[in-house]
């Protein structure tokens, strides 16, 4: 009880001491200088120390970003580059005699490298992954290699023509 009394009885005598009067002024040196009593043969000025600016709470924050995106959003999409789709890398014929049903998905990627395009399906935890490297101008065959439990079930090669 007596420790609240005392928290109580110097929170209220604080109060004065941080509503003071801060001056500004400049000393003999030419120094700008700040406190909270004015020398006696200086001119000060007042300076206040009251905040101003706004504090943005989190709540703030969100409605700002919320109206960036929406002028994002409203900006011509003549401004915004378009992302480049990724180049298709295709699979050399002599990576394509090397695969072999069986083989688990980490010795395909190891060998052919990531596939251009993947699909997943799941038919009751029975993961069927299909991996597909797409034609290039050099390589004109479109690789499916088909995966099931992570291991190769079937690999066709089929020849696209431009």
């Amino acid at each position: 009880m007596n420790r609240r009394i005392a928290v109580c009885l110097a929170a209220l005598a604080s109060g004065p001491l941080l509503a003071a009067q801060t001056y500004k002024w400049v000393d003999e040196h030419g120094v700008t200088t700040y406190g909270e009593k004015p020398p006696a043969n200086r001119r000060a000025m007042p300076v206040e120390t009251r905040p101003s600016g706004i504090i943005e709470s989190r709540n703030l924050q969100q409605q700002k970003d919320a109206a960036e995106s929406q002028q994002r959003a409203q900006a011509p999409a003549a401004q915004l580059p378009a992302p480049a789709p990724a180049p298709a890398r295709g699979m050399d014929f002599d990576t394509f005699i090397r695969l072999q049903a069986g083989m688990s998905e980490g010795e395909l990627i190891l060998r052919a490298g990531k596939p251009d395009h993947e699909s997943v399906e799941n038919f009751r935890n029975n993961v069927i992954k299909s991996l597909y490297y797409y034609p290039t101008t050099a390589n004109p065959y479109i690789t499916t290699v088909t995966l099931n439990g992570g291991r190769i079930t079937n690999i066709e090669r089929t020849k696209k023509t431009f």
